[in-house]
C-alpha cells in the first residue's frame, strides 16, 4: 500500500457537480519510485486537486479506487501480469467516470490503441515530461471535468533569466532545484549536492530537469553564474578575479574562459566597454 500525500476528502458525485477546489486523482504504478516522484512534479492546486492516493498493483487500484472514487486517474500499462488498459476497462463497467491517462517507458501502438479504446483519454510517455502531464491535466480539467483552471499569480510567472520562461510553467522539482542554485551558486554546487539537499536521485533530478529545461543542470548554473557575473562587472568595481570568486570560481582561467564562451566577450573588454560608453554619456 502507498502512501496518501493529501486527505482525499469528499465523497464520490458526478464530474460537472465536482468543486473545481476538490478533485482526486489516483497514481496506479507498481514503481513506488514514481508513485513518489509524480506528486512532486506539479503544484497540483493549480489544478484543483487536492486529494492524491496511489497504488501499486491491478488488485489495490481495483479495491482503492472504489472507495476513493478518483476524479482524475494516472494507470501504468505494465502492472505485472495484468496490463493497465484492463484496469481503465474493469473500472470504468463499475460505473467511475474518471478520466483516465495511461503512461509507460515504451510506445507500444498496440497497447496505446487498447488503451485508447478502453477509454483513456491520452498516453504519457516515461520519464514523465512535466509539460506533457501539465497539457494533459490541462486537458482533463477543462475539457473532461468542465472545471476552471485558476489564473496564475505574480510569483508564478516570474520569468528564469536564464530559462526566459515563467517559473509557473516549470515542475515543482525543477523550481527547487532552481532555488537551490540561486541561494548556493556562490559556493561549490553540484547536481548530486542538489539531489542530497532534496533526498531525491541525482540521475532522477537530473532527467526532470533536462526534460523541464531542455538544458542539463551544469549548463545552467553555468548560465546563472555568468549572468550573475556580468551583472557585478557592469554595476561594480571589484576585480574581475574577486567577481570569479564571488560567482563560485575558484580558477579564473575556467571563469574566463566559460565568461567567453557565454557573451562571445571577455570580462575585461565588457568592463572597458562600458566605461568607454559611461564617458561618451558624460
Amino acid at each position: 500500500m502507498r502512501r496518501r500525500t493529501f486527505p482525499p476528502g469528499g465523497s464520490a458525485c458526478r464530474s460537472k457537480e465536482v468543486n473545481p477546489a476538490n478533485y482526486r486523482l489516483m497514481i496506479v504504478d507498481p514503481d513506488q519510485g514514481v508513485c513518489e516522484t509524480i506528486p512532486d512534479l506539479l503544484d497540483w492546486s493549480q489544478y484543483g486537486v487536492s486529494g492524491i492516493l496511489t497504488a501499486g498493483s491491478y488488485e489495490e487500484a481495483v479495491s482503492r479506487a472504489v472507495d476513493f472514487q478518483p476524479h482524475i486517474a494516472l494507470v501504468e500499462l505494465e502492472l505485472g501480469e495484468r496490463r493497465g488498459y484492463e484496469l481503465v476497462e474493469y473500472l470504468r463497467e463499475t460505473g467511475l467516470e474518471t478520466v483516465f491517462c495511461t503512461m509507460g517507458a515504451k510506445e507500444d501502438f498496440q497497447w496505446i490503441q487498447r488503451s485508447m479504446r478502453a477509454g483513456a483519454r491520452d498516453y504519457l510517455l516515461k520519464p514523465i515530461s512535466t509539460r506533457e502531464l501539465r497539457s494533459f491535466m490541462e486537458r482533463a480539467v477543462v475539457r473532461e471535468l468542465g472545471g476552471v483552471l485558476p489564473e496564475r499569480t505574480a510569483s508564478q510567472t516570474g520569468v528564469d533569466p536564464v530559462l526566459r520562461t515563467e517559473y509557473g510553467k516549470l515542475s515543482r522539482i525543477t523550481n527547487k532545484i532552481i532555488l537551490i542554485v540561486k541561494s548556493n551558486y556562490r559556493r561549490g554546487l553540484s547536481l548530486t549536492s542538489v539531489a542530497e539537499t532534496l533526498n531525491m536521485s541525482s540521475k532522477y533530478i537530473g532527467r526532470v530537469f533536462l526534460q523541464d529545461t531542455g538544458m542539463k543542470f551544469s549548463a545552467y548554473l553555468t548560465a546563472y553564474r555568468m549572468i550573475q557575473a556580468k551583472r557585478l562587472i557592469e554595476n561594480s568595481q571589484e576585480k574581475i578575479s574577486v567577481v570569479a570568486s564571488m560567482v563560485g570560481y575558484s580558477q579564473l582561467n575556467n571563469f574566463y574562459v566559460h565568461f567567453k564562451n557565454y557573451f562571445h566577450i571577455s570580462p575585461g573588454a565588457l568592463r572597458d566597454y562600458d566605461g568607454s560608453r559611461s564617458e561618451e554619456a558624460k
